[in-house]
């Protein structure tokens, strides 16, 4: 039946236009154009067959390049094939489609003959179980998301979806040697590229452009990949601009996230993540780095979640997400609300967890414009062997008397620049906190609670004199080192309960 359906599948590409044309003969280039196969660039034709027919000749003859010239080619559900890269030249742009009709449904099962997208999964591009496939040039891929949304807002962040829409505008599953680079991907439906289950991935130099107020429109979702690059990219949309995942729910098997490297990306997530690493899936997440990024407008600039969550299917969690050896050097923030959040939990209170954090170095940060971070748990198990060096932040955001403070999955509010809870194990060294343009209301520059091994050293609080803080350091069921630190005038340097223990050097 397999061999049948191959010859079937080499007799309709005999059939087609440009091998009619071309008597079967491969060009000397291995160029496919999407013209000689009928594609019309005119905005309103539908050119899914004739593009998907490019691709499938391009493959059948082993591998090659299926060009999009000038133009906007309007299409539906296309699927990329092994060898093949499609390339679309400046000024080339391909528009998904309005209607539903135009996009196939993907039935993908998982090892537990389960459906990895529910049974509504659709994208505009997709690839499952491929090898050496590539997407390049600098054109356009335009998901049209705005015609998939309401003018209801879902939140006072987004608007809410039309009932039905794309899963994505990009999508690959189990595909392994995959290259992106250098091109523009606008007003995604949903997730903008989405690479699940993936091996050897490189993304380099791509512009992510979607609406700040569209639900659900990630930038880059990594989950549950072996061996990522992600390079020169500037992202900007209405979701996590970049997510690390280990959703291994949708593979059926337990699969980590692992040697992870970002580097040199422009990032901005107005409502949500520039970067955020876990909260989805069961899976391992271990070996990532993140260096050389300038974030702006965003809710969170670093965002580590390890969280036995409450979710429903296809995002089912069973244990929740082990993170370990994360790193970040050389982060620029400007106007982002919490500059790290690190929170480990388990909202299943009957159901174990194995949940964990541990070995997570944050270097050479800066942030202007910025209001409280978190570190910790929110439960009895602790995280483990945090590092922050090198930590410069300007403080701006404040409280009243009358807030309500909080800690979950989604965030933290807390009267307190860094706040540390359920840490074992935390070396802090070279952190300014500088309230010079902040008012009103802060307890504390940083608060420790019920953590061990602390050593702070050459800490320094600046432009405290009109803030009315306790004190700089407040400490509670606590054991921490402190030396090396600056103190001018009051408020005082340290304020402890009798359940601390607490050594002064230097």
């Amino acid at each position: 039946m397999k061999f049948l359906t191959i010859i079937v599948s080499f007799i309709l590409c005999l059939c087609s236009p440009y091998a009619k044309a071309q008597n079967s003969m491969i060009p000397k280039d291995r160029i496919w154009y999407v013209t000689d196969f009928g594609a019309k660039g005119d905005g309103k034709t539908i050119n899914t067959l004739s593009i998907q027919n490019a691709i499938d000749v391009c493959h059948q003859v082993g591998g090659g390049t299926v060009k999009i010239t000038q133009g906007t080619y309007i299409s539906g559900t296309l699927f990329l094939k092994d060898g093949v890269q499609l390339y679309l030249d400046v000024n080339a742009k391909i528009g998904g489609s309005e209607n539903q009709r135009d996009y196939q449904t993907i039935k993908g099962l998982n090892a537990k003959k389960e459906f990895m997208f529910g049974k509504n999964g659709t994208f505009l591009i997709y690839a499952e179980n491929a090898k050496h496939i590539s997407i390049q040039g600098n054109g356009e891929i335009n998901g049209n998301g705005d015609k998939f949304w309401q003018e209801e807002m879902l939140s006072a962040y987004v608007r809410k979806p039309k009932e039905w829409r794309p899963n994505g505008l990009i999508c690959f599953v189990n595909c392994q040697f995959i290259n992106i680079g250098d091109i523009f991907l606008v007003n995604s439906p949903c997730y903008t590229l989405w690479t699940l289950g993936c091996d050897d991935v490189k993304m380099n130099g791509i512009t992510i452009r979607n609406a700040v107020d569209g639900p659900n429109t990630d930038g880059i979702d990594v989950d549950c990949c072996l061996r990522v690059s992600i390079t020169n990219c500037n992202i900007e949309g209405g979701d996590d601009a970049i997510a690390i995942k280990s959703d291994g729910g949708r593979l059926g098997e337990d699969r980590p996230c692992e040697n992870v490297v970002v580097s040199n990306c422009i990032l901005s997530a107005p409502p949500a993540c520039a970067v955020r690493v876990g909260y989805e899936g069961d899976s391992p997440i271990k070996n990532c780095t993140f260096s050389n990024l300038a974030i702006s407008k965003s809710h969170h600039g670093i965002d580590v979640v390890s969280v036995l969550a409450k979710r429903d299917p296809p995002f089912q969690m069973l244990k929740g997400t082990r993170i370990v050896g994360i790193q970040f050097n050389d982060i620029i923030m400007d106007d982002v609300i919490q500059p790290i959040y690190l929170w480990m939990g388990n909202e299943q209170k009957d159901m174990e967890s194995s949940v964990s954090m541990k070995n997570i170095r944050i270097s050479n940060l800066t942030a202007t414009n910025s209001g409280d971070s978190f570190i910790g748990s929110s439960f009895e198990k602790n995280i483990e062997n945090i590092n922050l060096s090198n930590i410069h932040v300007e403080s701006i955001k404040s409280f009243s008397e009358n807030t309500k403070f909080y800690n979950n999955v989604w965030g933290s509010e807390n009267p307190y620049t860094f706040y540390f809870q359920n840490i074992s194990g935390l070396h802090i060294n070279e952190l300014c906190v500088d309230f010079s343009d902040s008012v009103e209301y802060w307890k504390h520059a940083v608060y420790f609670e019920k953590s061990k091994d602390v050593f702070l050293s050459n800490f320094s609080v600046k432009g405290h004199e009109k803030i009315k803080l306790i004190s700089q350091i407040g400490v509670s069921n606590s054991s921490i080192q402190i030396h090396g630190f600056i103190k001018e005038g009051s408020p005082k340097f340290i304020f402890a309960d009798e359940n601390s223990q607490i050594i002064i050097k230097n």
